[in-house]
């Protein structure tokens, strides 16, 4: 217990004994940091002045309507090479109970539900690469025989291939529906078959 109590006085004390003051050295200036929100305003007035700022803005521009027409392309695809088709069943189990406005249940969380029972699908989806010439003629070839569709780019400008075929066009980004559908080549033709969807991957 004695050992305790010396041990703590002395570290009771230690800032006094051992202590010591070194004096000044060397030039001391106040500290001034200046006003972060003044720095940027005055920034942007002298980018402002110089044109640089208006070069930036221009240049953003440039790239969001670059992006607009021209998306990050679909990786992994590639033309086919010979026909293949296949089944793709939308058919998915409910996760919660989904009710209507009025407290209505549309679905029961555990249900097995088809989108296809619930709304009509009548399109033919056409995805293509848009830089293939190929399968731009090929596309345009399809469209004189299809009422009801929707051309879907994988890669590509969209506003080059809709003036071309002079309908409107989508892209597919980040390959959500490639990924869905499964395919692996383009160009590729989707319709409604039964209560499922054919998938066919065409070899031209």
């Amino acid at each position: 217990m004695r050992k305790i109590i010396i041990a703590f006085l002395l570290l009771c004390v230690s800032g006094s004994v051992f202590s010591k003051d070194y004096g000044t050295i060397g030039q001391l200036f106040p500290i001034q940091e200046p006003d972060l929100l003044t720095f940027i305003k005055s920034r942007l007035n002298q980018m402002q002045k110089d044109g640089e700022l208006n070069g930036i803005r221009k240049k953003a521009i440039e790239n969001v309507e670059k992006h607009a027409v021209r998306p990050e392309a679909v990786p992994g695809l590639s033309p086919a090479t010979a026909d293949k088709s296949w089944l793709y069943d939308p058919t998915f189990i409910v996760n919660q109970d989904i009710q209507d406005m009025s407290g209505n249940y549309i679905a029961r969380k555990g249900d097995k539900v088809n989108p296809l029972d619930k709304i009509p699908f009548n399109e033919t989806l056409l995805f293509i690469d848009g830089d293939n010439i190929s399968q731009v003629k090929w596309l345009e070839a399809q469209l004189k025989n299809i009422i009801n569709f929707k051309v879907i780019l994988v890669n590509g400008n969209v506003r080059t291939v809709s003036d071309q075929i002079n309908e409107r066009v989508y892209f597919d980004q980040a390959g959500v529906l490639t990924t869905k559908f499964g395919f692996q080549h383009t160009p590729v033709m989707v319709s409604k078959e039964g209560d499922k969807l054919r998938v066919t991957e065409k070899h031209i």
